[in-house]
Order: C-alpha cells, then sequence, then structure tokens
C-alpha cells in the first residue's frame, strides 16, 4: 500500500455525495468582522464549542507533552559551576519579580525546579561524596541553592501574607494560589537568614577564587536584604529600612557591574527552570506557559522594587492627608507605573489597621487633619464655633456625625490612591454621593446654628465647603481618568471635556467663597494648596473649554443615541441618593450642552490658540513655584505642571486662531495617546 499513500490521504477527507466544502464562505465572512467579535447562534453555546477540542489538544489541555516539549529528568544534585549557581540565582530574582507583576506561581516562583525539591538537597539527609569534583562540591547545592531557595520561599510567604488581607484582590491585583506547594509558612524568617549566612561563611572558607565567592556572596546578601525588608514593620523600623534598601540597591548595583557570561546550551543549570511545571501542579484553570524577562530587565524591576520602598517610608514619616493624597495622585497624573500589588496593599495596612492611623493616631486624627488641610482650621477651633452658635444639648449628636462620617469616607478616599485605575475609578464614582451626602449633612446641622460674630459665621459657612471641596475632585479624576483608561468613543469626548468644564468651573467657585475663611496666614498647607488650586483648575478649565470647540465634529450621532450614552456613562451621577439631598452642582444636564456648544462656536471673540497659550502661561508660573508643603512630592508636582504646560503648547501648533478658522481644523491631528499624554490629546500627523 505504500505505492498508494495519495489514494489513502482521500480517506481522511470529510465528503460523500452531499459534501460542500465551505471554507471559502467563512473566510469571506470573517473578513467583514471586527477582532475578538464573536458570533453566536441559537442552540450552540460555549460549552460546546469547547468540546471541540479533544483531550490531547495541546492549546487546552495542559497535560499534553508534545515532542519539542520533552526533557531530560531533573537531578537535584547533578553538580554545578559557580557560575552556573549564580545564574540560577539570578534566575530566582526574576521569578520573584514576575509574581510580584502578576504572573501566577506555578508560571513564576515554581518554575524553578529547587523549589521543589528541597527535601532532595538538605545536607542532613545526604552521605558525604568521597571523590567530588573540587569545582563542582556539592556544598553549592546542598548549601548555597539551598539557602537562596529556602530565602526566596519565605519572601514569598512574607509577601503572600500581606497580599492575602483584601487590600488588593487576589486574581484582579495578583495570583495566590499556591498549587499545594509549601512557602515554609511554618519556619520562622530569622532561622532562613541564619541558613543564608551560614552559605556566606562557607562561600569565604571555600577554594573558589575571591571573584566567584564575591559573586556568590553578593546573591545571597541580596537575598538576605530582600528577607529584611518584608520583615521590618515601616512604621517603627525607618531607619533600619533605609539601611537594607541602600544595602540591596548596592548589591544589585555590584551584580549587574560583574554581568555573567551566557551559559552554553548544554549546562545542566538550564534544566533548572521548567515552564512547563504548571501541568504537574493542581490549578484551577489552564496556566499559559510564559517566558521570563531577560535577567537586565528583572535587574530593572527589583531596582524599582526597591525604589517603591524608598516611597512608602516618605508616606509613613508625612503624617499628613495632604501629602498622601498628592503622592497618589501625582502618581497617577504622571502616567507612572502602577506599583507592585504588594506595596500597594502594605500602604493601605499602614495607613490605617487595628484601629490606628500611621500605627499611632486614633481615628479623631483624620477629622482633624481633614478640616485642619482643606480649609485651614483646626477641629477643636470648628466645636468651639458650633458651641458658641448653639445650645450644648445638640453638640453631641452634631460631633458624632461629623467624626463617622468624615472617617467612614476620608479613609477609603487616601486608600483608593493605591487601589489598581478601574477599581479606583469605580470607587471615585461611589465616593461622590458619599461625599455629597456628607456635605447635605454639614449643610442641615450648620444651618440650625445662629453665630454671634462675623468670625463665627464664616467658620460655619466653611464646614460644608470642606467636603464639597473633595467631592468636586473626586469628580474631576473620575471624568479624567475615562481618558487615561481610553474608555470614551470619540463622540463622547467634546462632551467629557464640557462636563468637566463645568465642574471645574464650580470647583473654583467653591474655593474663591472659601478663601475669606481660611487664615491669613500665607505659609499653612491649608491656603497655600487653595490659592494653587485656584489657579491650577482655572488653566485647566481652559484647556477643557477648548478641546470642546476642537473636538465638536465628532458628534455626528443622534442626539438619542448620545443621551443613552451620557446616562451610561455618568450613571455615577444620576444614583437615586442625590435625590433627597441638596442639588449636586454641577448638574449632569445634556440637554444644557446642544445650546451650550452652538453659542461657544458662535462666538467670534474665542480665540483657540490664545485660550491656550493663556493656560499654558499660568502652568508655566506655577512650575516656577516651590511647593515645600508637599514635601517630597514638591518635584512631581513640578514635573507634572510642566507636561501640562507643554500639552498646551503642543495643541497651540494647531488651534486655530479664531472660531471661524474652525472649520478648516484637521480633527483627525488629535492623538490620544494615555502613555503620551493622560488626559489630553497630543498632535500627530493626518
Amino acid at each position: 500500500m505504500a505505492g498508494y499513500s495519495e489514494f489513502d490521504d482521500w480517506f481522511d477527507m470529510p465528503g460523500g455525495d452531499d459534501f460542500v466544502d465551505v471554507t471559502d464562505l467563512f473566510i469571506a465572512g470573517g473578513q467583514d468582522m471586527e477582532p475578538e467579535e464573536v458570533l453566536f447562534m441559537d442552540g450552540f453555546t460555549l460549552m460546546d464549542a469547547l468540546s471541540a477540542f479533544e483531550i490531547g489538544e495541546p492549546r487546552l489541555d495542559s497535560g499534553m507533552i508534545i515532542e519539542e516539549q520533552r526533557r531530560p529528568p531533573f537531578d537535584p544534585l547533578t553538580p554545578l559551576l559557580p557560575e552556573e549557581v549564580c545564574w540560577i540565582l539570578d534566575r530566582s530574582f526574576a521569578c520573584e519579580m514576575e509574581w510580584h507583576a502578576g504572573k501566577t506561581l506555578s508560571q513564576s516562583v515554581f518554575t524553578l525546579l529547587f523549589v521543589h525539591h528541597l527535601p532532595d538537597i538538605n545536607p542532613e539527609y545526604l552521605v558525604p561524596e568521597d571523590d567530588e569534583d573540587p569545582a563542582r562540591p556539592r556544598s553549592l547545592i546542598t548549601l548555597v541553592i539551598r539557602a537562596a531557595m529556602l530565602g526566596l520561599l519565605k519572601c514569598c510567604d512574607l509577601a503572600w501574607r500581606e497580599l492575602s488581607k483584601n487590600r488588593v484582590h487576589d486574581v484582579e491585583d495578583w495570583q495566590g494560589e499556591k498549587c499545594d506547594v509549601s512557602l515554609l509558612e511554618g519556619i520562622d524568617a530569622e532561622v532562613v537568614s541564619q541558613i543564608l549566612d551560614r552559605a556566606c561563611d562557607w562561600l569565604r572558607l571555600s577554594k573558589f577564587n575571591d571573584t566567584q565567592v564575591a559573586a556568590l556572596i553578593d546573591r545571597l546578601l541580596l537575598r538576605q536584604a530582600i528577607l529584611q525588608l518584608y520583615r521590618v514593620n515601616p512604621l517603627n523600623g525607618v531607619d533600619q529600612l533605609r539601611v537594607d534598601i541602600a544595602a540591596g540597591l548596592g548589591l544589585v548595583y555590584r551584580i549587574r557591574m560583574r554581568e555573567q557570561d551566557p551559559l552554553p546550551p548544554d549546562s545542566p543549570a538550564l534544566l533548572a527552570m521548567d515552564p512547563y511545571i504548571a501541568r504537574r501542579l493542581p490549578n484551577f484553570m489552564p496556566i499559559r506557559v510564559t517566558d521570563l524577562p531577560s535577567q537586565s530587565k528583572s535587574w530593572e524591576a527589583l531596582e524599582a522594587f526597591f525604589e517603591y520602598w524608598q516611597e512608602i517610608i516618605h508616606l509613613v514619616t508625612s503624617p499628613s492627608l495632604l501629602k498622601w493624597e498628592s503622592a497618589g495622585t501625582l502618581r497617577y497624573a504622571l502616567g507612572r507605573s502602577v506599583p507592585p500589588p504588594f506595596h500597594r496593599s502594605l500602604l493601605q495596612t499602614l495607613f490605617f489597621d487595628k484601629n490606628l492611623v500611621l500605627g499611632a493616631y486614633p481615628p479623631r486624627w483624620l477629622v482633624d487633619r481633614f478640616f485642619q488641610e482643606s480649609i485651614g482650621l483646626s477641629y477643636d477651633s470648628i466645636l468651639d464655633a458650633l458651641e458658641r452658635s448653639m445650645p450644648e444639648s445638640q453638640m453631641a449628636s452634631l460631633q458624632d456625625v461629623i467624626e463617622r462620617r468624615i472617617v467612614k469616607v476620608v479613609l477609603p478616599r487616601i486608600r483608593s490612591n493605591w487601589y489598581n485605575p478601574p477599581r479606583q475609578r469605580r470607587h471615585l464614582m461611589k465616593e461622590v454621593l458619599e461625599w455629597h451626602t456628607l456635605y447635605d449633612v454639614l449643610l442641615k446641622d450648620v444651618a440650625q446654628h445662629q453665630p454671634l460674630d462675623e468670625s463665627t459665621a464664616k467658620i460655619l459657612s466653611a464646614i460644608p465647603q470642606a467636603a464639597q471641596l473633595w467631592r468636586l475632585s473626586a469628580s474631576r479624576k473620575v471624568i479624567l481618568s475615562g481618558f487615561q483608561q481610553e474608555l470614551y468613543a470619540p463622540e463622547e469626548k467634546p462632551i467629557a471635556y464640557w462636563y468637566l468644564a463645568r465642574v471645574l468651573d464650580t470647583h473654583i467657585g467653591c474655593i474663591e467663597g472659601l478663601l475669606p475663611a481660611v487664615p491669613l496666614e500665607s505659609d499653612t498647607p491649608a491656603f497655600c494648596e487653595l490659592t494653587y488650586q485656584a489657579q491650577h483648575l482655572t488653566a485647566l478649565q481652559m484647556i477643557s473649554t477648548t478641546l470642546v470647540a476642537l473636538t465638536a465634529g465628532y458628534i455626528i450621532s443622534p442626539w438619542r443615541r448620545i443621551s443613552l450614552n451620557f446616562l451610561r456613562r455618568y450613571k455615577w451621577l444620576f444614583s437615586p441618593g442625590f435625590d433627597s439631598l441638596a442639588p449636586a452642582e454641577p448638574v449632569p444636564d445634556l440637554l444644557a450642552f446642544p445650546g451650550a456648544l452652538k453659542d461657544f462656536l458662535l462666538d467670534d471673540l474665542y480665540s483657540p490658540s490664545a485660550s491656550l497659550q493663556l493656560a499654558q502661561d499660568i502652568l508655566t508660573q506655577l512650575s516656577e513655584r516651590s511647593y515645600d508643603w508637599l514635601g517630597h512630592w514638591a518635584s512631581d508636582r513640578v514635573e507634572y505642571l510642566r507636561n501640562l504646560a507643554a500639552a498646551c503648547a503642543h495643541l497651540k501648533s494647531v488651534a486655530p486662531e479664531s472660531l471661524l478658522k474652525l472649520p478648516n481644523f484637521d480633527l483627525s491631528r488629535l492623538k490620544w495617546i494615555p502613555e503620551a499624554q493622560p488626559w489630553f490629546p497630543i498632535v500627530g500627523s493626518s
């Protein structure tokens, strides 16, 4: 039958007298579909589609081993050279950083096979060798690699304990599935640290050359420094934290300066990494095989990991709501990468845990800081003003309302700065109503008081405005985050900028009404911040108003469809909870948009380029000032202002001098690229 192979192939093809090949029909139909679009038909479910894949299909059967994936069996006691051990230790840091970056343990840490063979390399269970190779002593495995693996697993255990506190969310922010592999939960970290010390002592007495000894010891000390970081409580161990961070960064620099040569293809060390280990571990779902980044990228990730610890030091030594809020807001506004889930969880824990703020202050401290840093008035002075203007019998209930409600909304607001961006946006949407509820309560309670003098009247009028400031700030963040997360369709952008301009106008008016009640001392953080925000928000409003005109050409859909999109996009402003409260200005009235846009576009005196120039001048002047009240984050604010000024300059280069020239404006040149500018378009080619 060998001579009839071509004939035999026909028996493998479907066919028959009624067979019609419809392959070309599917190809033609698929060309009209959008990427990731799925067509459904009655009676055909996702389960039916999945059942088309048989056992042994590599795309779904994680246990299927194809020929090119077969590997020689791994022997953990295979002798290794010092350079090969260095490579394995380097890969262990890469695995750890990949887990912190969001991969599962079975895709990262557990691909290092030594973590599954710790009993096999325990020197207490092994018979000493009589004829071992002096260049490849077994102790390199039983002492050095074992110590490094124990340190790696213990670091993962300590990180896992923090991550599992539900400050960040499993699967959404990080992957907590352990696959029934021990992370040394029952072993004390001090014991692991002592094992690392003993491995270093053995290396110092070994017969390796100085370069080899230094390379191995540096990697063990780096593991010990990371382990120590996890063990230190930043609230009462700041000095030790600084020492460990400096030591870790120094070790990473030294290791990178002595870069190792690539391993030869036949090196046994390469067998220590198995990216397909997930098929042998219990998992809830099939795990996609991923590649580890290059070692250079891993060192960069580890350096960034240490730098996030430095920011933790700055925050825990800054007992100020304004500084914590600015730190989170500026990182997001500058488009910087989101910190690893561990650091985001740790910061939330450090800010408030066990009914203490920053490990030292009672919840009432939040109330005092809220008023002191928002409107420049201490909580004691506010209580004194309330007491002077109302009978004492009603003071207890009012004070209780103030404290409980403010703590309830301020605490998650500060923590939300370290949520992942989509979750932060969802939280801010809900928070808008909570702030307005607080504003309404304060407004009604203050209305019951009868101030006896002008100074008391100013204090009472300022109390509800503090909540108003934070509500408007949350609204601004929600709208701007829509651009940063690329949520808006083109026709939604002019409406988003229009409503943003209205929010900013209300915010500016609130600040201008507050400033007379703020103590006149020019060096108080509240006065300085309100003065800055008045100018900063004015510049943002000018940019937003100009972009309403420049992007108006995107509106081509019927108003009914636009209205439905508006209700869906701004549903957080149409919650029934607002109905029983005072009006939340600005009211989200889409019906006002067409008339406002028409009147705006008919304004012959308005100049988009001149408006952008004025905004650029304001931002440039602001960037030249000092922001000492922000401490470590003053430089971040200056960088943010310079970026906004540069965005104005780019937009001004294409903006028409008058709205009369708007019909000639090439809208296709505006490109929204969050990596380049998170909120506003940049100028590209048409």
